[in-house]
């Protein structure tokens, strides 16, 4: 049945999400939502699964964890907050950067991705994070030509939003919300695709314009506009012919398709992984230049479900 439904909502959504898209056609869909799958159940409607697919004249190698907002808590977890009697140095700056399983493990979670930019020779996030009143970042202004969104959690992590919000506003706008993770750029907002103008990119357009490994979360709502079901989403890259990598827009067709009314992508490249209990490590991760399993980079903060 969840083939079924998975199929139809693509069949559905193809021909609205070429006709509005930067990027991609009704063939990418097709191939997208006919693709050899491998599918895991995760429990509680939850489920992992994989495909390797031909879109955008390229190969795609996807990665999703799919789960009901109900059913599981969603929450960000920051290295620096936990204690799991482990501290890593480099160049002098103490951090508590751990790889995504690392840190999914010791939150028990069920599943988990990658969170927001953070400088990679310290390992400080550069984007604002708040849990609680504890805000263990703000974002640097060299990030503002990419984050531009926050994803905001509250009521016991089964109800949350994603919307743009510049760096001036974040406390005001995320005033009432327990956990509050800035990213960027925004991919879907209110069921409209956010596309992308040639001046709004200026000098970054390798960033948007090029192909990398990509994370990104979401979800659908239901009739009352509220997060419905969860995304997490990893498109490995830089491994020509077995994972090419994707564009923003690229990015944002994916989301479209899969029906995703509110879409943000995180931080990606070395960073971008996929995790969860069951299967470990579902993507490629590229941070070892290796097409397996095992490069994953340490990250200060993560989303996690459990």
């Amino acid at each position: 049945m969840k083939r079924i439904l998975f199929l139809l909502t693509g069949a559905l959504l193809t021909l609205t999400a070429a006709a509005q898209s930067q990027a991609g056609t009704p063939e990418d869909s097709l191939a997208f939502f006919n693709a050899s799958w491998q599918i895991t159940d995760l429990g509680k409607g939850g489920e992992a699964r994989y495909a390797s697919i031909p879109m955008f004249g390229s190969v795609q190698s996807v990665s999703i964890v799919s789960y009901p907002a109900r059913a599981f808590k969603t929450s960000i977890v920051e290295g620096e907050g936990m204690s799991m009697g482990e501290t890593f140095v480099k160049k002098g700056v103490a951090n508590h950067a751990m790889h995504v399983s690392v840190l999914a493990e010791a939150a028990k979670a069920k599943a988990a991705i990658n969170g927001n930019y953070f400088n990679t020779r310290t390992f400080v996030p550069i984007c604002y994070t708040r849990i609680g009143r504890r805000v263990f970042s703000r974002t640097v202004a060299r990030e503002l030509f990419r984050t531009n969104g926050v994803i905001v959690i509250k009521g016991c992590g089964h109800k949350m939003d994603i919307f743009t919000c510049d760096t001036l506003s974040y406390d005001s706008a995320t005033r009432g919300w327990k956990e509050v993770m800035a990213a960027g750029p925004m991919l879907m907002e209110d069921g409209k695709e956010v596309l992308y103008t040639k001046e709004q990119k200026k000098t970054t357009e390798s960033f948007y314009d090029w192909r990398h490994p990509r994370s990104l979360f979401g979800f659908t709502t239901d009739a009352k506009g509220r997060a419905d079901r969860v995304y997490m989403i990893v498109l490995d890259g830089r491994f020509p012919g077995q994972g090419d990598g994707a564009s923003i827009a690229e990015c944002s067709f994916i989301c479209r398709i899969l029906g995703l009314t509110d879409a943000i992508n995180l931080d990606g490249g070395g960073s971008s992984t996929l995790w969860t209990d069951r299967n470990g490590v579902i993507n490629y991760p590229y941070d070892n230049k290796t097409w397996d399993h095992k490069g994953e980079r340490r990250v200060p903060d993560i989303l996690i479900a459990k």
